[in-house]
């Protein structure tokens, strides 16, 4: 997945921030979502974002890669990627 030219993204100690533009948006996530974030600027597919993410913190796989569906889900309606 790649960002538009018209969103920059940084990733703090605290997660991740977002900046449209053209549109004066920020938007905000935790260090999860910096995480997912930046797996996914790996070009890593979801499915094993998820696994990685669920052995780390011993949390159930299913609900994990929901989360981060969701997630990528999110950034998409928000512009902040494309396919």
């Amino acid at each position: 997945m790649k960002m538009p030219d018209n969103v920059r993204a940084t990733v703090t100690g605290d997660g991740v921030v977002f900046l449209d533009i053209h549109k004066g948006r920020i938007l905000s996530s935790n260090n999860v979502g910096a995480r997912i974030w930046a797996k996914l600027q790996e070009g890593v597919p979801a499915e094993q974002i998820a696994e990685q993410i669920s052995a780390e913190f011993k949390a159930p796989r299913d609900v994990v890669e929901e989360d981060v569906l969701s997630f990528i889900a999110s950034l998409r309606q928000k512009e902040l990627v494309l396919d």
